[in-house]
């Protein structure tokens, strides 16, 4: 069958089934996200589709929230291919997220094991650890700080913040 008479059949099967465009995904460009991260307002690149708001994300875990740059490239679609039943899912490649939000009791980040990610976790904070004694080791031989500071008390900290930009907790 020729390519002409292909798309031919397509558009026919389309117009017999007039629900058949919410069976589909599309790309789309996320325009606005909502402040709680769970909806974006999206402008679809298949000019016969209208710009959509308040579209639900799914990320497929439970309860992630997700903040992305707007710009970036989602994919759109209908459950059970209901015009009623919007979702956005799938972000594209390039996508990076400003944010993450995890709700979980526990978090392993390493290998399978478990004992690992926290044996991973825990060299990172004997690290940290000990870059803070060294440092303040030496603010005191400077005499930059009073001997009789807590170090050890502003060190127990580091366990649950071990950056500005990780928390634990």
């Amino acid at each position: 069958m020729s390519q002409d008479r292909l798309k031919q059949a397509f558009r026919d099967l389309q117009r017999l089934d007039p629900m058949a465009p919410y069976r589909r995904l599309y790309r789309a460009k996320v325009v606005a996200q909502s402040s709680d991260l769970q909806h974006v307002d999206v402008r679809p690149y298949d000019a016969s589709l209208p710009d959509m708001a308040g579209i639900e994300l799914r990320h497929g875990l439970p309860g992630i929230k997700v903040q992305v740059a707007l710009g970036c490239t989602i994919q759109i679609g209908w459950d059970d291919g209901r015009p009623d039943r919007p979702f956005a899912a799938l972000w594209s490649a390039d996508t990076s997220a400003v944010r993450v939000v995890i709700p979980a009791s526990l978090i392993e980040l390493g290998t399978e094991l478990p004992a690992d990610a926290a044996v991973k976790g825990n060299q990172q904070l004997a690290h940290l650890q000990s870059a803070f004694s060294a440092i303040s080791g030496a603010l005191f031989s400077l005499g930059q700080l009073a001997a009789s500071i807590q170090v050890s008390t502003a060190s127990a900290g580091l366990s649950s913040t071990l950056s500005s930009r990780v928390k634990i907790g």
